[in-house]
C-alpha cells in the first residue's frame, strides 16, 4: 500500500491517522497579551463608535442650542416687553432692582451652566468622533503592527479639577467635564489618533466660545437694564 507523501491544501492528517478537512479559520489580530480579534470584527468595532459618537455630538448639539434658546427668550422678555418680573410675581411680591436681578441670575447661571455642560461634551464628542475617523482611515490604508495592536494604557488627556470646574462657566482650552468614556484598553493606533486630538482642539471650539460669551453679554445687559431701566 501506498500512501501520499503531501496533502492537499484543504486536507489535514489529524493525529489519529484519518484524512479530514481544514476549516478556513478567520483572519486574526493579536495583542501583547495574547487577546486575538478577527480584523472584520475590528472594523466593525471602528465603524459602530463612530455611529455611536456621532449620534451622541448631535444630540449634545440640540440640547445646547436648545439651551441657549431659552437663554434667548429670558432676555428678550425681559429688554423687550420690560415683563421682568412677570406681573403674577408683582400681584404676590414687589421685588426691589437687587431682587428682581438676582432671580434673573439665578435663572441666567442655572441655563448657562447646563449649556457649558452640553458644548463641552459636545465638543469631546467631535474629538473622539474625529479620533475614531482617523483610525478607521489608518487601518483601512495600513498593515497594523504589533505596536499598533498593543493596549493603551494612557488616558485621553490630563485633568485639572480647577480648570474643570471654571470651564462650566467660561470656555479654557482643556477644560472639560468628568467623562465617562476613555482611550484606556483601546489598541494604539485608535487611541493615538483621539489622543492627537486632545491636543490639538476641535472645529466645534469657535461655535463653543460665542454662545458661552453671548450669553455672558446677555446677562450683563440684563443686569444693566434692570438697575439703570
Amino acid at each position: 500500500m501506498f500512501f501520499r507523501q503531501c496533502l492537499c491544501p484543504h486536507e489535514i492528517q489529524p493525529s489519529g491517522g484519518a484524512v479530514g478537512t481544514a476549516h478556513p479559520q478567520p483572519r486574526s489580530t493579536k495583542y501583547e497579551k495574547g487577546i486575538k480579534m478577527n480584523s472584520d470584527n475590528l472594523k466593525s468595532f471602528l465603524i459602530i463608535k463612530l455611529e455611536l459618537w456621532e449620534t451622541y455630538h448631535n444630540h449634545k448639539e440640540n440640547m445646547a442650542n436648545a439651551g441657549f434658546l431659552v437663554q434667548l427668550s429670558l432676555f428678550g422678555s425681559l429688554i423687550t416687553q420690560a415683563l421682568w418680573p412677570p406681573a403674577w410675581v408683582a400681584k404676590v411680591i414687589a421685588l426691589p432692582s437687587l431682587g428682581t436681578f438676582v432671580v434673573y441670575f439665578m435663572l441666567w447661571f442655572l441655563i448657562h451652566y447646563y449649556t457649558r455642560w452640553q458644548l463641552i461634551n459636545k465638543r469631546v464628542a467631535a474629538m473622539y468622533y474625529a479620533g475614531f475617523d482617523k483610525a478607521l482611515l489608518y487601518f483601512s490604508t495600513h498593515e497594523l503592527t504589533n505596536e499598533d495592536l498593543s493596549t493603551c494604557n494612557a488616558t485621553s488627556h490630563t485633568h485639572n479639577k480647577i480648570r474643570d470646574l471654571i470651564s462650566k462657566l467660561i470656555y479654557i482650552p482643556g477644560g472639560f467635564t468628568k467623562m465617562d468614556a476613555s482611550v484606556e484598553g483601546l489598541p494604539n493606533f485608535i487611541a493615538r489618533d483621539i489622543q492627537k486630538m486632545f491636543k490639538i482642539g476641535s472645529g466645534a471650539e469657535s461655535l463653543e466660545m460665542l454662545m458661552t460669551y453671548a450669553s455672558i453679554v446677555l446677562m450683563i445687559v440684563a443686569g444693566t437694564k434692570i438697575f439703570i431701566g
